[in-house]
């Protein structure tokens, strides 16, 4: 069974900035499934349950599309540890303290029980157990921008969030997403001590956080495994900046037909020709000209 693209879930065919996103998430986790027990919540098309199989002892996905669950056990079902589930995240059928990791990624946005899918985390997750969950920052994804998701139905903002989160979880590591360009620089001979984002000034220059990643536990302890890190993912034909590239290239060629255009309007105006009576042959014919040339017809 093939999926669709529809907006409301990513898949791995996707290409620019969402290939960055989703997968930088699933990326980030996998270093902390290692021969764990792993629920990844909202697995949609199931690429980053099976991404995180290949470390951990086993990967539950579960999602509330039929058509996503079944895509995904035919094309990931194979791994023996491996299996996709489909439920409501809000009412997940498993027993109690099941999982060593629960992953959520981009789920909470699309429903309204906020509450009861974390006391479902709560149940799910074993005695010291980790729970990281991602969400768009509704402040700078929709507000500033004025942006509508239309599979969104209630974000949150860091506060809301947060708040939401403490009922649940009071051990809490936040962490930042956004896709940006960057020029790398680091060193070959070991690792670095220290990140920093910095703009052309010196100063820090780390952009306003489109995305919250949180990891979250029930004690302190388990988030000592948490280290503060920068991390940066992209793919390898670095299809973001050739889709920039690409349209920035384009938008040069129409300013300057635009502005070709302009200077012969200019011309057009100035020899008092467009005050030629309307409907004239002569205005019909400039009219006519004008407008194979814009539209670049014969």
């Amino acid at each position: 069974m093939t999926l669709t693209f529809t907006g409301e879930r990513f898949l791995p065919s996707c290409e620019g900035e969402m290939i960055y996103e989703h997968w930088h998430r699933y990326l980030f986790a996998r270093q902390y499934v290692v021969g764990k027990r792993v629920l990844d919540v909202a697995s949609g098309e199931g690429y980053g349950s099976a991404l995180m199989a290949a470390q951990a002892a086993s990967v539950t996905g579960v999602d509330i599309s039929p058509e996503a669950v079944k895509h995904a056990g035919e094309r990931y079902g194979s791994a023996a540890n491996l299996k996709y589930l489909c439920a409501s995240c809000a009412s997940i059928p498993l027993p109690d303290a099941s999982f060593d990791v629960i992953v959520s990624f981009e789920t909470i946005e699309h429903m309204t029980e906020h509450d009861p899918f974390m006391g479902e985390v709560s149940r799910l997750l074993a005695p010291g157990g980790l729970f990281i969950i991602s969400s768009p920052n509704r402040v700078e994804y929709s507000d500033r921008t004025g942006y509508r998701n239309e599979f969104h139905v209630k974000e949150l903002d860091g506060p809301e969030l947060r708040s939401l989160l403490n009922r649940h979880f009071p051990a809490q590591h936040w962490f930042a997403q956004r896709p940006c360009f960057q020029s790398l620089l680091w060193s070959l001979e070991g690792p670095a001590v220290t990140n920093q984002v910095l703009a052309i000034d010196g100063e820090s220059a780390y952009p306003a956080e489109l995305y919250f990643l949180v990891c979250c536990a029930r004690g302190p302890g388990v988030l000592d495994q948490i280290q503060p890190s920068l991390s940066l993912v992209a793919d390898r034909h670095h299809s973001v900046y050739a889709e920039w590239s690409r349209t920035y290239a384009e938008n040069r060629q129409l300013a300057a037909r635009v502005s070709e255009l302009e200077t012969e309007i200019s011309a057009l105006q100035a020899g008092h020709v467009l005050a030629m009576p309307e409907g004239s042959a002569a205005s019909d014919n400039i009219i006519k000209t004008w407008l194979r040339r814009l539209f670049g017809s014969h």
